[in-house]
């Protein structure tokens, strides 16, 4: 019985990236950058590092079924995100490649009718990799495009709450662009992405495609100090399938949708010869539908080798 309203619970209202399925995919607010979203990195080893939190809690009613669900969920990930960027041109663009590895604790307590469930995991979560990248310019305007192609590499286990990965592949095509006027200090980006979800193999469950946009708009004071306000949308625009007549009816058409914004700030500077930059963001929450709603907090570092 435990087994089956955990289940039932992780599909409809435990939401959170490497966690659970249902209602989301492998989209994380903020990680599709802050300053200059489309802008070129230096040729060479950038390398990025994001220490995430996650912390959202929810008290719904299952529709369908009129039970009540609380739950409460904490994730932290340590983010390392390394990008090469070869200088060799492809259509007029320069070509660059990467990958991200994520390390995760997640917690996922919470009662319901029928009990209450407490379950944590950590370890590895699904890597990211980056085949490539390309980007233009021109005058003030860049542009950027790419793919992510999220792979299950983290451990996972069907009967249990709390999972460092999700245990499918997702593809995430994204296209940005930046309009940075060195004069004023207006950097103003948008990064538009669509992502595809294979199906997860173990529970027999697909979440659908989405739609995301993640806005930033910033002012640089100086070279150095850069203030701005970051937000983002996501959109699922097909149903989740599952192999289950029985969870399908209670899924009904089921799709998710969050928004959310927050105050970002860059701060550079140079450390034994070394140029890093260091930036800090608060992204909240304000609308979700079949999701959870919470706060998603970073610290990171960035520097070019």
């Amino acid at each position: 019985m435990k087994k089956i309203i955990v289940f039932l619970l992780s599909l409809l209202y435990l939401t959170i990236l490497y966690g659970a399925e249902g209602g989301y995919s492998n989209y994380i607010p903020g990680t599709y950058g802050d300053f200059g979203m489309a802008l070129e990195p230096p040729h060479g080893l950038t390398i990025r590092n994001d220490i995430y939190y996650y912390g959202a809690s929810t008290n719904k009613t299952i529709r369908n079924t009129g039970g009540d669900v609380d739950g409460d969920i904490t994730m932290k990930m340590d983010l390392l995100t390394m990008i090469y960027n070869t200088k060799t041109e492809f259509f007029n663009g320069n070509y660059a490649y990467g990958a991200a590895i994520p390390l995760v604790y997640l917690e996922v307590k919470g009662r319901t009718d029928f009990g209450r469930f407490n379950e944590d995991a950590k370890g590895l979560g699904d890597l990211t990799l980056i085949p490539g990248m390309l980007f233009w310019n021109e005058g003030n305007y860049h542009f950027s495009l790419g793919e992510f192609i999220i792979i299950p590499t983290a451990d996972y286990d069907e009967e249990a709450d709390a999972n460092t990965g999700l245990n499918y592949y997702s593809f995430d095509t994204n296209f940005a662009v930046t309009y940075l006027n060195p004069e004023t200090g207006q950097d103003y980006s948008v990064n538009i992405g669509h992502i595809y979800n294979t199906e997860n193999k173990d529970t027999d469950y697909q979440t659908g495609q989405e739609f995301h946009i993640d806005l930033v708009l910033n002012q640089f004071f100086s070279e150095n100090f850069v203030v701005g306000i970051h937000g983002f949308y996501l959109k699922q625009f097909t149903s989740d399938q599952v192999k289950n007549d029985t969870v399908n009816s209670l899924l009904g058409d089921f799709k998710g949708e969050a928004a959310g914004f927050g105050p970002a700030v860059m701060w550079a500077t140079n450390i034994m010869n070394q140029d890093i930059t260091f930036i800090a963001k608060w992204l909240y929450e304000f609308h979700a539908d079949n999701r959870i709603e919470g706060d998603h907090l970073f610290l990171s570092f960035a520097l070019s080798l």
